[in-house]
């Protein structure tokens, strides 16, 4: 078995890495997703509220306590979309590190490899040329 460079395992490392920072990011899209279908479901209650023309007094108060839970709820899930956005663009750059640490390992193991090849085929062309020698004398 061939013996793997230290340049392909750096770049298997930045590899598992960067899959770790992936499934963290695949359920934090889901909620963002969710809260911002919760937050237009809000939107819609908030406005459909605000629609009635005559109400007595105790359904202006009853209104009124929905429409300030309503608010409530609207601004907790503004927060929690911009804790979440924030939370995906961080693990986001964190990806995107590990892909370019993983993409210059790479190169640098390719340019490696490279020169190996490069000093293998010296080697055995010298090897050629010396049999080519002996085979005439």
């Amino acid at each position: 078995m061939k013996k793997k460079n230290l340049f392909d395992l750096l770049a298997l490392k930045e590899t598992v890495d960067s899959n770790k920072y992936l499934q963290k990011l695949t359920p934090l899209k889901e909620e963002k997703i969710k809260v911002l279908k919760i937050l237009d479901q809000l939107t819609e209650l908030k406005e459909n509220k605000n629609s009635k023309k005559s109400l007595s007094a105790w359904e202006l108060k009853s209104s009124s306590n929905i429409q300030e839970k309503i608010f409530d709820q609207i601004s907790l899930a503004k927060s929690r979309i911009n804790t979440v956005n924030e939370e995906i663009s961080l693990l986001e750059k964190k990806f995107i590190e590990h892909e370019i640490r993983k993409k210059r390992s790479l190169d640098k193991s390719k340019s490696l490899n490279n020169i190996k090849n490069l000093e293998q085929d010296k080697k055995n062309e010298a090897e050629i040329q010396s049999l080519k020698r002996s085979n005439f004398n």
